[in-house]
């Protein structure tokens, strides 16, 4: 299944200028350049140790870099402090992990409304909004189970579900598949990318897999920090 580019999603909501990250004498980022839209999905490719994973930290404001500019909307993000990073995290950003980074001891409805919690919503309402996003990602009836008690695939659709759960602006998702066979990685994918970008939401992918690359509207390619290309999916 492929995504068809956008045609009514001129917003830049996402977008690096100039980024640049050191680790010690080693460049993480050489000077990297992007912009993601509105309801579009970016897949971030490249060797292992050449940047990908340090581009989404930056970009999400886990790492600030040592130069360039990062702009959520409006507003520029490697300015804010750590305090303020945080909250822009929690209330406009979704995050998807390879692992998933469930809570082992919780069920799958309050795992996604652990974040809505922490925000300072009701149980109650949380819970409530909790268990929509479940039924909207096809586990309305594990939402009592526990991680431990669940497939791979149910796993990171609750990771889904978590990310979506809270309206964000953009979707992060680092090697979601790498865990799955790939059947249960398709369909993971198609889920993320189907349920965010019909939110209006971006999606960022850094992956190593082909067939998750072809799912998105765009794909880049870092080499040495730098952007290698940046090209419409193949489909």
């Amino acid at each position: 299944m492929s995504f068809q580019s956008p045609q009514l999603a001129p917003q830049v909501v996402l977008s690096g200028h100039g980024l640049v990250k050191y680790y010690g004498d080693v460049v993480g980022l050489a000077g990297v350049d992007v912009g993601v839209r509105s309801g579009e999905a970016l897949a971030v490719m490249g060797p292992s140790g050449n940047g990908k994973t340090t581009l989404l930290h930056v970009l999400a404001g886990i790492l600030t870099p040592d130069q360039g500019e990062v702009w959520l909307g409006g507003e520029r993000v490697d300015q804010l402090n750590d305090a303020a990073r945080t909250v822009l995290r929690r209330r406009r950003l979704g995050f998807v992990f390879q692992d998933n980074q469930l809570l082992a001891e919780l069920p799958a409805d309050e795992n996604v409304a652990l974040p809505l919690m922490v925000d300072g919503i009701s149980r109650r309402d949380a819970i409530g909004r909790a268990r929509t996003m479940l039924a909207q990602v096809g586990l309305a009836n594990e939402a009592g189970r526990r991680p431990g008690e669940l497939s791979g695939g149910q796993a990171q659709r609750v990771a889904i579900a978590r990310a979506l759960v809270g309206e964000p602006q953009v979707v992060f998702a680092d090697e979601p598949t790498g865990a799955l066979d790939a059947t249960t990685g398709s369909q993971v994918i198609d889920l993320l990318i189907g349920a965010a970008t019909h939110r209006g939401a971006a999606v960022v992918v850094v992956t190593h897999d082909n067939s998750v690359a072809a799912r998105c509207h765009r794909v880049m390619t870092i080499v040495d920090g730098r952007v290698h290309e940046s090209l419409g999916a193949t489909r």
